[in-house]
């Protein structure tokens, strides 16, 4: 009974029991597993015997590696499943943490040299909206970046970026950067251009920098124009490239649709650590351009352009130079030169009034524009308050130092007052995109080169140098330029003359009287050779009557040129020859200081003297023999009543360094002609003593053929 009884309390209890039991679970569930003191939290919880403060870490810990969570794809679905509770054996020892993620793989192929990524972010179409028909005229605005990084062994110093651009583009914007060619933005770049970083334009490399993104890299951001290509295509360029010296760039290639990368190795595989004090060499050009920054102050400075003619044979004749401010300057006083005008109201209506308002009168500065146009001054400047600067006054006229060494530069002085927040001392930033002489020369960006130094004009022993000191180069255009002269070939053992070719000068749109400008220029007699080319038509068609050559009506038109010039053979004997040559000017311009350069290809060897011009030969151009004036005979004067000004010489050859010479076949005729640094047109053929050597033509026969010469109607000049 006793235990049936304690049987019955117990199945009565067992309820309350286990409800207990299950209770006392979930409080120390909740409570979480026991952690174990770090030996840090043991060594300094407080009465700890022998308590021990920790050890200073040298180096502050590293950031916390923070993993972005991995989302599960739309399409799949997810059961949150609750983590079983921890066994007390997981709390023994320290749970491990799980190691570094894998790092991914890289987007390109490693570089050991320049790396080049260009991105195309953004295509839209802009106005005007043209219609189908017009596809290809469509344009749309185009946004990319183009990242440059040095992850080479040496440093790239004026770093020049090749971008072959392929959609007639039009490049608006990439700030920090110019073109490499000198051209203001916006530039039509629809077949390729370069850009280069502007003024800072070194990249550094990562090992003398331990890998600063900011000295190792450049981004620009381009912003520009181009046609045809809407969305979703892509207008990406043909090519990037590095057109830096020394490097060798692979073919770009596409990654997806609108980013190129291409990597451009380097030579030197040396590592290379470099002075911030190291200069870009000089360069040679047919023209250089010195900015010599002489003084400095804050908010403004004192600059010494020199304009020097490094070209052997080319001059220039009024001058005009001009150039793009990078960050608002403007000019203040300038001395050896002038503005064409002075565009005070940008500097009235800017940040330079409101700057210098108590320092400077605004109102009469020299320039403000953004583009200045320079000009030299007349001679009779020299000594006046705006001139006493060397090599200035010249009435823009520059002489190659083989003419004149003295007469090969010019020079001007200015003080430039900068803007904030650039107006620092030491903040020296020269203009770009320099421009000179209407185009005609093409000149790069200015080059950090080592400062100039200036001996003491006293004469006694000290020298002062430039600040800083850039240089810009500059070259003759590329573009072909028309003739202002023409060269006419003649020889005793021939009868006629072959004369300047049809329009050797160009030709007027609507000449008067009717003329052929592209019928072959008929041969003249000698006679014709002093007349005005408007008074030779009567003896052209007589002479050609006589030669029994055909006569094309209308007759081919003249040469149009202001200056002739005729190279005639004198005499051709066993150990030498002679050549006359004779200078005529048609125009109205009395040309000062004239000079000449004959190229000989075969004959230059063999020249000896010319008798009444100075002439010598250019050791720096090979075959070229430079003539010019004798002093008190250096002016060609102009024409007067259809009368040309003349000047002549003869010029000795001798046979001796030139054996086998052909002087009548050609070899001792020009195979070019510079007259006054711009090059002359030529004859395609040349006189020789074939058929048409023969007897000097009575002069009676002559003038029969020109009096039944004027009873033939003709469309003539």
């Amino acid at each position: 009974m006793e235990f049936k009884a304690a049987e019955a309390v117990v199945f009565l209890l067992l309820p309350v029991l286990v409800l207990l039991f299950s209770v006392n679970v979930q409080s120390t569930n909740a409570q979480g597993p026991p952690v174990r003191p770090s030996p840090a939290e043991r060594l300094s919880s407080p009465g700890a015997a022998g308590e021990v403060p920790p050890k200073k870490p040298l180096y502050p810990p590293p950031p916390p590696r923070v993993f972005p969570p991995v989302q599960a794809p739309a399409s799949v679905h997810t059961h949150h499943v609750a983590a079983p509770a921890p066994s007390p054996s997981r709390f023994l020892s320290p749970v491990p943490s799980p190691g570094p993620a894998p790092a991914p793989a890289p987007l390109y192929p490693p570089c050991e040299g320049v790396d080049l990524l260009y991105q195309l972010s953004n295509v839209e179409k802009i106005y005007p909206y043209l219609n189908a028909s017009q596809a290809e005229l469509q344009p749309y605005s185009f946004e990319a970046t183009a990242t440059i990084t040095n992850m080479g062994f040496s440093e790239v110093k004026n770093w020049a970026m090749g971008i072959r651009f392929q959609h007639d583009e039009i490049l608006v914007s990439a700030p920090g950067t110019v073109l490499a060619d000198g051209t203001p933005l916006p530039a039509e770049v629809g077949n390729g251009t370069i850009i280069m970083g502007f003024p800072a334009a070194t990249l550094k490399n990562a090992i003398e920098t331990a890998g600063n993104l900011n000295l190792i890299q450049a981004v620009v951001q381009l912003t520009g124009t181009e046609f045809g290509v809407k969305p979703p295509s892509y207008p990406m360029p043909l090519n990037i490239n590095v057109t830096n010296d020394g490097y060798n760039c692979s073919i770009a290639k596409l990654y997806g649709n609108s980013t190129m990368h291409t990597c451009c190795l380097e030579q030197n595989s040396n590592i290379t650590v470099n002075s911030d004090n190291e200069y870009l060499p000089s360069e040679t050009g047919n023209l250089t351009i010195t900015y010599d920054v002489t003084q400095a102050y804050e908010g403004n400075y004192w600059a010494l352009v020199t304009i020097s003619n490094d070209s052997p044979i080319t001059r220039l004749d009024h001058w005009n130079l001009t150039w793009d401010w990078q960050e608002g300057e403007f000019i203040n006083v300038m001395q050896g030169a002038q503005t064409t005008e002075a565009d005070t109201e940008v500097c009235l209506n800017g940040q330079a009034a409101v700057t210098y308002a108590s320092s400077i009168n605004i109102n009469s500065v020299e320039c403000c524009s953004a583009s200045p146009i320079i000009l030299d001054l007349p001679s009779n400047q020299f000594n006046s308050s705006n001139g006493h600067v060397q090599y200035c006054c010249r009435n823009g006229t520059i002489l190659p130092a083989t003419i004149d060494p003295s007469q090969s530069k010019s020079a001007f002085t200015m003080n430039v007052y900068k803007l904030p927040p650039n107006t620092a001392t030491i903040h020296l930033v020269p203009p770009a995109n320099w421009r000179i002489w209407d185009g005609l020369y093409k000149c790069g960006q200015p080059r950090l080169i080592t400062p100039s130094v200036f001996p003491d004009p006293s004469g006694i022993v000290h020298s002062s140098s430039a600040l800083k000191t850039w240089q810009v180069t500059c070259n003759i255009s590329t573009t072909p330029q028309t003739p202002k002269c023409c060269v006419s070939f003649s020889g005793y053992y021939n009868e006629s003359i072959i004369p300047c070719p049809t329009c050797a000068c160009g030709c007027p749109k609507n000449p008067q009287p009717v003329c052929n400008p592209t019928s072959p220029a008929l041969l003249l007699p000698y006679s014709a050779l002093t007349l005005a080319p408007v008074n030779r038509t009567n003896q052209i068609v007589a002479w050609a009557g006589l030669q029994h050559e055909s006569v094309p009506n209308p007759l081919p038109c003249q040469d149009y040129c202001g200056v002739s010039i005729n190279w005639h053979i004198v005499s051709d004997y066993t150990n030498g020859w002679s050549a006359r040559m004779t200078l005529f000017d048609w125009s109205n311009q009395t040309y000062a200081n004239w000079f000449a350069a004959i190229e000989l290809d075969k004959a230059f060897p063999g020249f000896q003297q010319a008798y009444s011009f100075n002439a010598t030969t250019i050791p720096d151009l090979n075959n070229t023999i430079l003539v010019e004036g004798l002093p008190g005979l250096n002016y060609l004067v102009a024409a007067q009543n259809f009368s040309a000004g003349k000047l002549q010489s003869v010029l000795s050859f001798t046979k001796v360094p030139t054996p086998g010479i052909e002087v009548s076949l050609g070899d001792g005729f020009p195979s070019k002609v510079w007259f006054n640094g711009e090059e002359c047109s030529l004859p395609d053929i040349y006189p020789t003593g074939g058929a048409w050597h023969s007897a000097p033509m009575a002069f009676g026969a002559l003038m029969l053929a020109l009096a039944v010469s004027t009873l033939v109607p003709l469309r003539i000049l």
